[in-house]
Order: C-alpha cells, then structure tokens, then sequence
C-alpha cells in the first residue's frame, strides 16, 4: 500500500560544518521540508545563490533545536530562516539533507 499526501512534509537533522579557527566543529539542528514537486523544480538554479535560497524558502516548513551564543532557545520565523540563509554553510547543509532525504541517496553517490 502507499499512501497518497498531497503536500509531504518530513523532519530530518540538518549536520552544519561550522568554520573555527583552524577548521569545522559539526553542529546539529532540525529542519521539516516540504517536498517540492518535480515539474517545479525547473524554475530554480540551485548553482546560483539567490535562487537556491528562494527554493529553500518554499522548501523549508520550519526549524528546531536552535540557540543563540548563550544557548538560549531561539524561536523559529521567517527572519531567523532568511538570517541563516545568508550563510553558505547552513544554506548548503539544508540543500544536501533535503536532497538526501527526497533521493535517499548521499550526496556524491
């Protein structure tokens, strides 16, 4: 049996390599996406930044597990979204999960 859902959403940990001194220290959070359908897909170059982060606008439902410095939750909205967006660490470790979880494939393979 498969079941039929019309507008899919799933939840997955979102692994960012956050640039340090001297290298990357892997942090974690959770994101929900919603799956875009394929013929929709078209109208994003995921090559260019501004694009790419228009798809993860539309992609994103909602993210979870977020602190600030002093590790005080922060509480999800658009502005956080488009605030972590602009950097090009979280913006391709959001575009690799969902990529992974909608092929079910690692990136590279």
């Amino acid at each position: 049996m498969f079941i039929v859902d019309l507008d899919p959403q799933f939840t997955h940990a979102v692994k960012v390599k956050v640039p340090v001194d001297g290298g990357h220290k892997e942090e974690t959070f959770k994101a929900t996406f919603r799956v875009i359908p394929t013929d929709e897909m078209g109208q994003y170059d995921l090559s260019d930044g501004e694009s790419s982060a228009v798809f993860l606008r539309r992609a994103i439902v909602s993210m979870s597990e977020l602190v600030d410095r002093d590790k005080e939750p922060l509480s999800y909205n658009d502005d956080l979204r488009d605030e972590l967006l602009r950097r090009p660490y979280v913006r391709s470790a959001l575009a690799r999960t969902y990529f992974e979880a909608v092929t079910g494939a690692k990136s590279g393979n």
